[in-house]
This record gives C-alpha cells, sequence and structure tokens, in this order.
C-alpha cells in the first residue's frame, strides 16, 4: 500500500481530517487538522483516496495519548486521539457546517463518555470472541474484555467463563445460558448481548425490560432501542418540550412504542407505525401495561406503502428513521396530510440535511436543532429538530 507525506487541512465528517494531494481529495483516520502526517493509503478512487496515519511529523497540541490498546486497529472509534470535549465541538461545528444558519444556536446534550453502550456484538470466529479489526474477519486479542465503550457488565474477560468456545459448563453466571449444544454454539459468529434491568440477555434471542422516566417496557428479540443508558432520559424530554399539549401524535417507525408510551402524559390520541411485527405487538402490551388504552398501532412497511389520508387527524408527527431517514412517499403524504409540527430524531445528519431541505419547499420551517451525542469517541451522533408548517 502506498504511503504519503501530507497536511491535515480540516475535520469531515466520518471521523475524516481532509487533506488534498495530486487532485485528490484524501480522507484521513488518526489525524487532527493542521497536522503533518505520514499516512498509508488503504482505497484509492479516481477522485478520493482514505487513509490512516502511521506517524505525526508535526504534532497539533490538540492530540492527547489514546486510552484504547487497539484504537484505529478495530475502527469503532475515530476519536480517542483528542479529548471527549473537543470531540464534542468538532461534531457540532461538523452539524451546523450542514446548517449553517444554527451556528451558534445547537442546543448540545452529552453524558459520560465511557461505559455508556447497553448491548453489543461480540464476533466468535476461530476461537477467539471480540471485535472484528477493520475491514476484516479477523478478531482482535482481548477486545472484549476492555473496550471502553461498553458497560463493564457486557464485557467478557475469559470466552471460557461463558462457555462459548469450548464444551466446559459456563462459570459465569450473570450471562445467559445457551440452550443448543456446545457443537452448535461453536458454529454460531457472534453474540448479542444487551442489559436487561439487573440482567443480561442475548437480545437476538429474547426480550429485554427497560424501567426509566416511571415506564416500564419491554423489547422484543431482535428490536431496536437506543443504545446510550445514559443519555435516554435527556433525549426523551428534550422531545417531550417540543410537543404541543394534548397532542394528536402520529409516530412513525415507533418500534415498540418507546417515546409516544413515555411521553403519554403530553399526548391525548397517537397512531404509531412500524415494520416490525413483533415490535407493534409489544408496543401494544407496552401501552396496556403503562395504562394506556387511547393508543392505536399498525403494521407497515413506511419504505413501501404510504400512510393513509384518514391519519390526517394527527396534526403532530414523532418520526425516528433508520440511517436512510424519510421516503419519497413519506414526504409526499406529508404535502397531503400537512401535520402542523414534526418532531424528527436522526442518527445520520446527512439525511436529516436532505429531508430537512425537501420539508422547507414543501412549506416548513426549522424552528429547533439539538445534538445528543449518544456514540461519545464514535463518529456518529444523534439529532433532534423540529419543523412547523409556516402559516
Amino acid at each position: 500500500m502506498e504511503k504519503l507525506q501530507i497536511k491535515l487541512e480540516k475535520w469531515a465528517n466520518g471521523g475524516y481530517s481532509l487533506a488534498h494531494y495530486d487532485g485528490h481529495a484524501v480522507f484521513v483516520e488518526g489525524g487532527i487538522p493542521g497536522e503533518l502526517v505520514d499516512i498509508t493509503l488503504t482505497k484509492q478512487g479516481n477522485k478520493e483516496w482514505f487513509g490512516i496515519v502511521n506517524s505525526v511529523i508535526e504534532s497539533s497540541p490538540l492530540r492527547i495519548p489514546s486510552d484504547c490498546p487497539v484504537y484505529l486497529e478495530c475502527g469503532g472509534c475515530s476519536y480517542r486521539h483528542i479529548s471527549y470535549e473537543e470531540e464534542v465541538k468538532v461534531k457540532t461545528s461538523l452539524l451546523e457546517f450542514m446548517f449553517p444558519e444554527w451556528v451558534g444556536k445547537v442546543q448540545v446534550a452529552t453524558g459520560p463518555s465511557v461505559g455508556y453502550r447497553n448491548n453489543v456484538q461480540w464476533q466468535v470466529e476461530g476461537g477467539q470472541i471480540g471485535f472484528f479489526a477493520k475491514n476484516t474477519h479477523r478478531i482482535i486479542p482481548d477486545s472484549s474484555s476492555h473496550c471502553k465503550n461498553v458497560d463493564k457488565r457486557l464485557l467478557i474477560e475469559n470466552p471460557d467463563d461463558f462457555g462459548i468456545l469450548s464444551k466446559q459448563k459456563p462459570k459465569q453466571t450473570r450471562f445467559p445460558k445457551h440452550s443448543k449444544d456446545s457443537k452448535s454454539r461453536q458454529k454460531e459468529n457472534s453474540l448479542s448481548l444487551r442489559l436487561s434491568q439487573n440482567a443480561v440477555v442475548l437480545y437476538e434471542k429474547e426480550e429485554t425490560k427497560f424501567e426509566f422516566l416511571s415506564t416500564k417496557l419491554t423489547v422484543p428479540a431482535k428490536g431496536f432501542f437506543q443504545i446510550n443508558q445514559f443519555l435516554l432520559d435527556t433525549w426523551i424530554q428534550k422531545i417531550k418540550s417540543l410537543l404541543p399539549k394534548d397532542a394528536n401524535v402520529l409516530e412513525l417507525f415507533c418500534g415498540c412504542g418507546t417515546i409516544g408510551i413515555t411521553l403519554r402524559d403530553k399526548i391525548k390520541s397517537l397512531y404509531g407505525i412500524e415494520s416490525h411485527e413483533k415490535s407493534i405487538q409489544y408496543a401494544k402490551q407496552n401501552a396496556k401495561a403503562n395504562g394506556i388504552t387511547t393508543y392505536e398501532y399498525a403494521v407497515l412497511d413506511l419504505y413501501q406503502k404510504h400512510v393513509t389520508k384518514e391519519l390526517k387527524t394527527y396534526s403532530t408527527w414523532i418520526v425516528n428513521p433508520p440511517r436512510a431517514g424519510l421516503s419519497k412517499g413519506i414526504m409526499e403524504t406529508v404535502e397531503i396530510l400537512k401535520p402542523r409540527e414534526i418532531v424528527y430524531s436522526s442518527c445520520n445528519p446527512s439525511t436529516l440535511r436532505r429531508d430537512v431541505t425537501t420539508l422547507k419547499e414543501i412549506g416548513y420551517e426549522m424552528d429547533h436543532l439539538s445534538l445528543f451525542d449518544f456514540f461519545p469517541r464514535t463518529n456518529h451522533y444523534e439529532v433532534l429538530v423540529r419543523l412547523r408548517k409556516k402559516k
């Protein structure tokens, strides 16, 4: 692989620093703008090249020693060579670049940057367990025992304690037990763990229980739930502050009902839609378990089918889509039903910017923008906005 010496210019999305070389934009991992670095190119396209820092010739005063022995090898983190405070500034500035009218006005919410993940998917391969090295199927040794993003209760010091890689009986009781025999277990290539109240469950196979803000929720096996255990309350409370009193809510991508059920004291009626049938089943059960009788839920693939015109009475929309954002069909439905306000939580700022641009074109204006750093030390973050129909 080709090596270069290059001067880094500015931060870019994806955790990269941007530089230019021989007419190419070069996106570099592990660098800081202003540094002169030696890099190894990992990918060379016609216009864009990608590389990783090998050594630093001229160091930035912002650089700190990484606190992770496999930083940049596993590819999970992007900012362990700068302080967390500086990382938040970087993320905020990148978001402001996408929404320049909000420079200096973005509300930022952060929590502890260590042990925040309430779930993890460990890979099992070749007699080892941990994370894959970036762009490989090679397990990084001991990575299952020291990842700083993962709650300590989900770390695995010794794979044999879990009975995954051998025929031994598991020694640890804090982990769930496999029902399969050891021969079948060895064929499995991942181990998905999630905190469930005070227990640890295999969330690909078992339901998960959460209790927060006077709400009890059960999430089905394979069901989605926010991973940051420290910012969940703050995020929900901010959404609450953006809703009108006695709101009639259409909640798209509602999952097992987390947002609407938790905010039941602010919501008069709710119609929730989700493509995952099991999640809708659990949403109905969760609503009932929390004393709600006025909510309705339906299964619908929002990327394939349109919301019906009969839902026009729901003037407040809450949307929390996957990274793909809102579909063309959803935008067409917005234009037809004309909801009064849309509260939109996004895990992908790029598709959010695209969707906000479209919503502005059909008569909406954005009056709130906040950044929730759900994923410290990585290049990801959550963005919450509210758009209102112009009068």
